[in-house]
C-alpha cells in the first residue's frame, strides 16, 4: 500500500479545501451538496498508502447553533452537524501511469466513513497537481466523473504550510 516515491513526494502532507464546484457533464454548476457552498476541510495523504478526508458545511443555515453557558448542544444540533459533514479514511493507492502532476488514485478500501454507503468501498479520483498554484502553495485538484448522476465532483486543495 505504500505509495511511489515519486508520488509520496509531491502528494504526502495536508491539504487545505479550496472550494467544491460540483458540475453537470455539460459544464453548467450543480447546486451545492450536503457540505453546501462553504465548505471547509482537510484531506490528509501519508506516503505509507493511509488517507483521511474531512469536510464540513461553513453555510450559516447548516451550522449548530452555539449554545449559551455551555450548555449541551441537542440531538437536532447532532443530526444537523452529520447531515452537512463528510469524513472518510482508508488506504491510498496509485494507479499505473500515475506521475506527479496527474493521474488517478483511489481511496480504499475505506475503513470508516459517514456515509455509511461508502464503508468498505473504493472512492476513485482523478487529480491534478499544480505546483504553486495558490499564493505559492501547491493546488490538488481531484476530480470525479459521474455517468449516472450527470455529475463532475470537483475539489481544490491548497497544500497547508509547515
Amino acid at each position: 500500500m505504500v505509495l511511489p516515491p515519486n508520488l509520496a513526494i509531491v502528494l504526502s502532507g495536508a491539504w487545505q479545501l479550496l472550494n467544491s464546484t460540483p458540475t453537470y457533464l455539460n459544464g453548467t454548476l450543480r447546486p451545492p451538496s450536503n457540505t453546501g457552498i462553504y465548505a471547509n476541510g482537510t484531506l490528509i495523504y501519508h506516503p505509507l498508502g493511509f488517507m483521511s478526508a474531512n469536510i464540513i458545511s461553513n453555510t450559516p443555515s447548516q451550522i449548530a447553533p452555539v449554545r449559551p453557558n455551555n450548555t449541551a448542544p441537542t440531538d437536532e444540533d447532532y443530526i444537523l452537524i452529520g447531515k452537512h459533514t463528510l469524513s472518510y479514511a482508508g488506504g491510498l493507492h496509485a494507479w499505473p501511469g500515475s506521475n506527479a502532476t496527474h493521474g488517478t488514485l483511489t481511496h480504499g478500501p475505506l475503513t470508516m466513513a459517514t456515509a455509511p454507503k461508502w464503508r468498505g468501498t473504493n472512492q476513485t479520483r482523478n487529480y491534478v497537481l499544480t505546483k504553486g498554484g495558490f499564493e505559492g502553495r501547491d493546488v490538488l485538484h481531484l476530480w470525479l466523473r459521474n455517468e449516472e448522476e450527470d455529475s463532475i465532483a470537483n475539489l481544490h486543495w491548497a497544500r497547508i504550510k509547515a
